[in-house]
């Protein structure tokens, strides 16, 4: 062999390396972009599509404002901590944990709170207007003629009026706004124990607190625990069952439950020294096993959201239809004849301005409710915007003036980094 041949096949040789490292690079590149492929389609899908802020038309430098506003009512001990986040066309746009869930734990985003109040417009208020689309029930129903019993009011002039579904979701229907354990107590001396039938009788027949202002709502928690009972008496199931079916299944809403146990209560923030994973409202604790109309619900920010991004679509969420068009919009609008409620069945309008809405986002198209343990969504229609703020002030210092500032001053910087363009 000579030279000329020797390195000839020298050539050959190394090309023909070469050429088998390239394959096996393709090879392997195309190995692995099946594998991805196959893992991404295998993946279960987001529950709701997470997305940076600008590309909803939402300023990410204004959002940024968020955190030291928290934290600074983190720092004074007013709350431990909280969770905020944001929804715009219907995608998560803003998800943030700040301070602390209890002593030593940090909170994190999938921390599940006691949201109180919010279980009247989340679990009842949409309840009751399923039944209206199913044509079990109608918002003008008297309530005595699903409760026998049920006693109406008298004006001042002495006229009866009796109560419908709407004045009940509309906190027009003159009960007031509470019981205390220790007025049932006094109320029913006889009695053992305080049982959900008494608290039902006390209710039926209490004496009722006409407002001085006519069509002017008197919030009562009262009145949810009523509808709670209706919405069970016509399922024909607990209202935590029927929550749970029609509502959070369809949804995807996982981490949202009546009465947590187990890893799920382990996850909670704690609404006081004593309580966690357990209602914090004394009816709904001590009276209603922690299933009531009017509190009890644990949830999350981001099933909140997805709650929200639902009205927000019409009643529609992916696959579920969880109510009709027409049934939300009839959520966000004030009923004739109720003006001066100022509220929807199971909402509040914030045609001004208003603490949970702030500002900058008043509206006859924004909705609003909070809760007693320092939660509250915020919902604009017109923006196509929802704003969602989970504490656990019960356990800090907060006042209500505290709250009340914080998440105003959330909102106004929500709204500022609204992009119109």
């Amino acid at each position: 062999m000579n030279d000329n041949t020797r390195v000839s096949l020298s050539i050959v040789v190394w090309v023909l390396l070469f050429i088998g490292f390239i394959a096996m690079g393709i090879y392997g590149i195309t190995n692995r972009n099946r594998a991805t492929t196959s893992a991404s389609d295998d993946a279960p899908e987001p529950r709701i599509t997470r997305v940076i802020p600008d590309s909803v038309g939402l300023d990410s430098h204004d959002l940024e404002r968020i955190a030291p506003l928290v934290e600074r009512y983190v720092e004074r001990g007013v709350i431990p901590g909280a969770v905020v986040a944001i929804v715009r066309d219907d995608k998560l746009a803003y998800l943030e944990a700040f301070g602390s869930r209890s002593e030593g734990v940090p909170m994190t985003t999938d921390t599940h709170f006691d949201v109180a109040s919010l279980t009247k417009p989340v679990v009842v208020a949409t309840s009751v207007m399923q039944h209206v689309e199913r044509g079990e029930l109608r918002l003008s129903e008297r309530v005595d003629r699903l409760m026998p019993g049920f006693e109406g009011w008298r004006d001042h002039e002495g006229e009866l009026h009796d109560v419908t579904l709407l004045d009940i979701m509309t906190h027009t229907s003159m009960l007031p706004p509470y019981v205390s354990l220790e007025r049932l107590t006094m109320e029913y001396p006889d009695s053992a124990i305080l049982s959900r039938d008494l608290l039902m009788d006390y209710i039926a027949h209490c004496d009722r607190e006409i407002t001085d202002t006519e069509g002017a709502s008197r919030y009562s928690c009262l009145n949810y625990i009523t509808l709670g009972a209706i919405v069970e008496h016509v399922a024909k199931m607990p209202l935590d069952d029927y929550a749970r079916i029609n509502i959070f299944e369809p949804l995807g809403m996982c981490d949202t439950r009546f009465t947590p146990d187990g890893e799920y209560a382990a996850m909670c923030a704690p609404t006081s020294t004593s309580l966690c994973g357990v209602a914090h409202d004394p009816l709904a604790r001590e009276i209603m096993n922690g299933v009531s109309g009017n509190a009890g619900l644990f949830s999350t920010a981001e099933d909140l959201a997805i709650f929200s991004a639902m009205l927000l679509n019409g009643g529609l969420w992916r696959d579920a239809e969880i109510l009709s068009p027409l049934a939300v919009e009839t959520l966000f609008r004030i009923p004739h004849g109720y003006e001066a409620s100022n509220r929807t069945p199971g909402w509040k309008v914030a045609r001004t301005m208003h603490a949970a809405a702030g500002d900058l986002l008043v509206g006859d198209d924004t909705l609003i409710h909070t809760g007693a343990t320092g939660t509250s969504i915020t919902i604009s229609k017109s923006h196509n915007l929802a704003i969602i703020i989970l504490t656990n002030r019960t356990l800090g210092s907060a006042t209500a003036t505290d709250i009340h500032d914080l998440r105003s001053k959330v909102c106004n910087i929500v709204a500022s980094a609204v992009n119109f363009l």
